[in-house]
């Protein structure tokens, strides 16, 4: 599908090969490799997203991560160790205590009940993973958003370099036509050499679009660790996005893992708060064992528990501090909450007047530029117009071709940012 195509036809003595194209933009995906230079490899939006998030070097230490905190939870379902204790008594000693005679020997096994205390630090351990998941989805959603709005930077720059290589060949054929009619007697050399300068400003705006857009997909293929690669990006500008409204788009936003990040906090700091409460309560040791006594040739149970002393309120200001940072919580979400509501009301408007502009600019503007150049070539052939003239209404048609690639640009990286803040699929 074309963009944009505004054709004129011009009387002798202008070469009929003039025709060829002279003042036609064409900005659309069906350019042959002819006009615009093909790359080694063509990719899609789909494509260079999931090439990032399998092969991007900051998912993949969530992987590390992710193992750091197994190995977190295992030591945390790890208690204190029991104990087996020997004790020899009355032995190696003077008198009726010399040698082994009358040796009291004690085996004891003491053991702690910590298990709540373990549950604690598991459960805690545990909810760390959950935040750890969460903030990889945060950094998943980021990287594709950067991808995506890298991708279309680079759609748009391919169409730029399509349509100034397009305008590049057209002032060729201008200049062509301009020459011939010198020579015929019947122009001026002045506006041949005008003509000349046009072409030159042109070719420069073909090299920078090209450096520019290799700067592009350097940092594109950059993000799946293959910076360098050559390639085409395929993708069609002309698919707008639907507009949704702020309602919908906030009601995602309270399921996004922008949002979920506080929600997992604020659980990390309820089981940090129990496990607190927890560690206060005092421990028992329970001990039971077996004791000999060498005199009598007779063996004995013992056992004891110990409690230690001290009230529950040990952790007091552990727990006032957790309380708190719940309280910041709390209050830091309903912040974000109000600035991503201002966010995306903002971004909603844009993305309205840009769907407005695009229309303006396709239904009325690029029209009316395009029957005004086809008047000017008349008026030119009958020397009514300057060839100055001609040439601005030709530059103020290109001019807003550009502009509305411009437009189409800005549109996509506004719905790029609604999908990113939320965690929406990224999709053009």
């Amino acid at each position: 599908m074309n963009l944009f195509v505004a054709t004129i036809k011009i009387k002798k003595p202008i070469d009929n090969r003039f025709l060829f194209g002279l003042f036609t933009f064409i900005m659309a995906f069906s350019v042959t490799a002819k006009e615009v230079k093909e790359f080694e490899s063509a990719i899609y939006l789909n494509d260079a997203v999931s090439m990032t998030l399998a092969n991007h070097p900051e998912l993949k230490a969530f992987l590390l991560r992710n193992d750091m905190q197994q190995g977190q939870v295992q030591q945390a379902a790890i208690g204190e160790p029991s104990q087996i204790n020997l004790t020899v008594e009355d032995a190696l000693g003077v008198g009726q205590h010399s040698a082994l005679s009358n040796m009291q020997t004690t085996l004891t096994f003491s053991w702690l009940l910590q298990q709540e205390q373990i549950n604690g630090r598991v459960n805690t351990a545990k909810t760390e993973i959950e935040q750890l998941a969460v903030e990889q989805q945060i950094v998943s959603f980021d990287l594709a958003a950067t991808t995506a709005k890298q991708f279309i930077q680079i759609l748009v720059k391919q169409e730029r370099l399509k349509l100034n290589q397009m305008a590049t060949l057209q002032a060729k054929e201008v200049l062509k036509a301009l020459s011939e009619r010198v020579n015929a007697g019947k122009g001026s050399n002045i506006d041949v050499r005008m003509a000349e300068v046009e072409i030159v400003r042109m070719a420069l705006a073909v090299e920078d679009t090209v450096h520019d857009l290799k700067a592009s997909q350097y940092q594109l293929s950059s993000l799946w660790g293959q910076a360098g690669s050559t390639f085409r990006v395929n993708g069609d500008l002309l698919a707008l996005p639907k507009l949704s409204n702020l309602e919908y788009e906030l009601d995602k936003l309270k399921q996004s893992p922008h949002i979920l990040q506080f929600v997992t906090a604020t659980r990390i700091a309820q089981s940090q708060l129990e496990l607190a409460r927890i560690e206060a309560k005092s421990q028992w040791q329970f001990t039971a064992g077996l004791r000999r006594y060498e005199a009598t040739d007779d063996f004995g149970l013992v056992a004891g528990v110990s409690i230690p002393l001290g009230t529950d309120n040990r952790n007091a200001g552990k727990i006032a501090t957790l309380k708190a940072k719940q309280d910041v919580l709390a209050f830091e979400q309903a912040s974000l909450m109000q600035q991503l509501d201002s966010q995306l009301y903002v971004l909603l408007q844009e993305m309205a007047h840009a769907r407005h502009v695009i229309d303006t600019f396709q239904q009325d503007i690029i029209p009316t530029l395009d029957i005004t150049l086809k008047e000017a070539v008349i008026a030119f052939n009958v020397g009514q117009l300057s060839y100055s003239q001609w040439s601005d209404i030709r530059r103020e048609l290109l001019n807003a071709q550009s502009e509305l690639l411009n437009t189409y640009e800005s549109l996509h990286l506004q719905h790029i940012e609604i999908q990113r803040l939320t965690g929406a699929s990224i999709s053009q």
